[in-house]
C-alpha cells in the first residue's frame, strides 16, 4: 500500500509538471499530447470491449479518433458534430460490408461510444485550450485555464482519498466503487474549492474567484461521476485498472476519468458565461 503510494507521488511529480507545461504552451505540442491520450484511451476502451466479445473494428476507430482530434484543432467545435455524424455513417457501412448481423447493434453502439466518450471528450480540451484566444484574450490565458482545470482535479481527487480513507463511513456506491464514500466525495469537492482559492491568489486573480469556485463544484460534482463511470466499465469487464501505463495510477482512462467527463462543462461555461457575454 505505502510502496503503491509512494510511486504514485513519484509519477505525479515527474509527469504533472510536464503535463502542465505543454498546456501552457499549447499549439502543436498540445495537440500531440491529446492525440496522444486519445490513442491510448481508444486503445484501453477497446481492451474493454475484447474482453467483452464485442467486435469492435481497431483499424478504423483509432485513426477516426486521431483525426477527430485534429479536425478539431484545424476548425474548432462544429467539426465534432459533422465528425460525430460522418462517423456513423462510416462505421454502419464497414458493419453492413462485414455482412454480419448477430450482435451489430451493440457492436456498432460501442464503436461509436468508443469515440465519443474518449476522443469526443479529450477534444474539448483543444476547444478549451483555444477558447480566449478566439475572444481576443491573450493564447496563453487558455493554457492557465487547462493548467487550473488539472489542479481542481487533482486537488479534488487527493483530498476525496485522505478524507475518505480515515473518515469514510457511509458508501458511496458499493456496486460500482467499494471504497468510495460520501466523506471522500464531499471532501473531493472541499478539494477542488481550495485549489480554486489557492489559484486565485497566486496565479490567476484575473479570472474572478465566482468563476474558479463554480467550475470548482463542476469539477468536484461532474468530475468524481466521471470517475464512477470509469469504474462502471472496469466493474463490468471485472478488471482493476484498464491498463498499467502509467506506474501507480493504471491506465489513461485511470487517470484521466474525471477530466474527459468535466471538459465540455467548464467549456461550455467559458464560452457563454465567462467570454460570450
Amino acid at each position: 500500500m505505502k510502496s503503491n503510494l509512494l510511486t504514485r507521488v513519484l509519477i505525479a511529480f515527474i509527469f504533472g509538471p510536464l503535463i502542465l507545461y505543454i498546456a501552457y504552451l499549447g499549439k502543436l505540442p498540445f495537440l500531440l499530447l491529446i492525440e496522444i491520450f486519445i490513442i491510448l484511451g481508444l486503445w484501453e476502451f477497446l481492451y474493454i470491449a475484447k474482453i467483452k466479445n464485442f467486435l469492435v473494428p481497431k483499424w478504423i476507430i483509432l485513426p477516426l479518433g486521431v483525426c477527430m482530434g485534429i479536425s478539431t484543432y484545424l476548425w474548432g467545435e462544429q467539426t465534432l458534430i459533422f465528425f460525430l455524424l460522418g462517423i456513423l455513417y462510416l462505421t454502419a457501412f464497414v458493419f453492413i460490408l462485414k455482412g454480419r448481423t448477430d450482435g451489430t447493434t451493440s457492436d456498432l453502439s460501442l464503436s461509436l461510444f468508443s469515440l465519443f466518450y474518449v476522443a469526443g471528450l479529450f477534444s474539448y480540451l483543444i476547444l478549451m485550450r483555444d477558447l480566449p484566444n478566439k475572444f481576443g484574450t491573450e493564447y496563453k490565458v487558455g493554457g492557465v485555464w487547462i493548467i487550473y482545470l488539472l489542479l481542481c482535479i487533482w486537488s479534488c481527487d487527493t483530498f476525496a482519498y485522505f478524507i475518505g480513507m480515515p473518515l469514510g463511513k457511509h458508501k458511496l456506491s458499493p456496486a460500482v466503487s467499494p471504497k468510495k464514500t460520501w466523506e471522500g466525495f464531499f471532501g473531493g469537492i472541499l478539494g477542488a474549492i481550495i485549489a480554486a482559492y489557492f489559484s486565485y491568489y497566486v496565479f490567476f486573480k484575473s479570472a474572478g474567484i465566482k468563476h474558479l469556485l463554480i467550475i470548482a463544484v463542476f469539477v468536484g460534482l461532474v468530475g468524481q461521476i466521471g470517475d464512477l463511470a470509469e469504474s462502471l466499465f472496469k466493474r463490468d469487464a471485472k478488471v482493476k485498472d484498464i491498463s498499467n501505463i502509467i506506474p501507480g495510477h493504471g491506465g489513461i482512462l485511470d487517470r484521466f476519468d474525471s477530466l474527459l467527463f468535466v471538459s465540455p462543462v467548464v467549456y461550455y461555461y467559458l464560452k457563454f458565461f465567462v467570454y460570450g457575454r
